[in-house]
């Protein structure tokens, strides 16, 4: 009986358990950045573009960025990058930007820049760096270097359920990201961007509708304490993966991690992207940069555990997500080439990590290395889909 009891406490308990969130409160008009990206296939309809603060769409943004080839003549395509979400397998990103960039000049040279540059989740995180282009290649790389997964986040341990929402605290994400972020929002606002783009997914947990936050905006409109928070805020929101973090608010709204959506938004990017391009007499490149393996890694062995049955549990659905983000674009656009790069074939044996660790120091630095190494034995985009 005292054993039935006491069970029936610990439920109550873990009922009840609750984490502050890691809020933003410096940024009210977060709304005033958001463009919808439109209804997953299935859900009920999403806000009309009457209905956002901003007024943007998708199409007003890559219009926007798309300038008509009379006026660029000598230029080359319009080039677009897309990061996607991947936690620690993003510092196979970083590896992959640099190598790119070190691979020098030729046809498979890294464009000089990007016209609009998306992420979500660890995409997000990379997209100021890759925005920025090879001048932040090392600071990048800087980033994916953690020692210790403390320096990013506090674990609430095995029976975190009593007392806490989440498996960890990314209180020190947070301070980590701004103090990396900071310096560059003024690059990111520089004359020489003002027809540039950089966009980031994160999913309102009220609505449940993910839309992109337009950063470049962020960085050119506001000020302060008000622009600093805004900005990273919307980085720390695209990452909040419900349950694994610490919840995050902006201005008080609750966010959840954009990968709860898609992995990528590629099917709305796109869209917008050719039909920018056919009204503009233009053609494009869409890169689209997989932060991970297609394919769920294999296990031996499952603990029958809460945390590394959550943790599989939360792989699982996520390479799903990634998997329906990527592949709902199954058509050859006229205008527009498509070209996929991926950490499938990676030696990183991060599902072993002998730590269960979330981040670990070992792995992204295999990580790192394999994303590198992808540009030694020639070109690793291909074309999507396959002709």
């Amino acid at each position: 009986m005292f054993r039935l009891f006491s069970l029936l406490a610990l439920i109550l308990l873990s009922a009840c358990a609750t984490d502050r969130p890691l809020a933003f409160t410096g940024c009210t008009v977060l709304d005033k950045f958001r463009v919808h990206v439109g209804a997953t296939p299935g859900s009920r309809d999403g806000p009309t573009a009457a209905g956002i603060p901003s007024g943007e769409t998708l199409d007003s943004i890559f219009a926007r960025a798309t300038p008509r080839s009379r006026d660029m003549l000598a230029a080359p395509g319009v080039n677009y990058l897309v990061l996607s979400g991947g936690g620690q397998w993003g510092a196979f990103g970083a590896g992959f930007l640099k190598g790119w960039s070190d691979r020098g000049p030729g046809a498979e040279a890294r464009p000089a820049r990007f016209d609009i540059v998306t992420g979500i989740s660890t995409g997000a995180l990379q997209s100021t760096f890759a925005f920025l282009g090879k001048p932040e290649d090392a600071s990048l790389i800087d980033a994916y270097s953690i020692t210790d997964e403390r320096q990013l986040l506090k674990r609430h341990g095995a029976t975190f359920f009593i007392n806490h929402a989440s498996m960890a605290d990314t209180g020190p994400a947070g301070d980590y990201v701004r103090a990396r972020v900071r310096p560059l929002i003024d690059k990111v606002a520089a004359p020489e961007n003002a027809d540039r783009t950089l966009l980031v997914g994160a999913v309102d947990a009220l609505d449940g509708e993910l839309y992109a936050i337009d950063l470049t905006r962020i960085a050119r409109e506001l000020t302060g304490m008000e622009r600093e928070d805004c900005y990273v805020g919307a980085l720390m929101a695209s990452s909040a993966v419900p349950i694994v973090f610490r919840q995050v608010t902006v201005g008080g709204k609750p966010y959840f991690d954009g990968g709860v959506r898609k992995s990528v938004f590629l099917s709305e990017i796109s869209n917008a992207a050719e039909r920018a391009l056919t009204a503009q007499a233009r053609t494009g490149t869409i890169y689209i940069l997989i932060n991970g393996d297609p394919v769920a890694a294999k296990v031996a062995t499952l603990p029958a555990k809460l945390l590394p049955s959550l943790n599989r549990l939360r792989s699982i659905v996520f390479n799903q997500v990634e998997l329906s983000s990527i592949f709902e674009t199954s058509r050859v656009y006229p205008n527009m080439t498509t070209k996929i790069a991926t950490a499938a074939g990676n030696p990183c044996n991060a599902a072993a990590d002998e730590d269960g660790e979330i981040f670990s120091p070992k792995v992204m630095t295999c990580l790192r290395s394999d994303g590198y190494a992808r540009w030694r034995s020639g070109n690793p985009w291909k074309d999507y889909p396959t002709r």
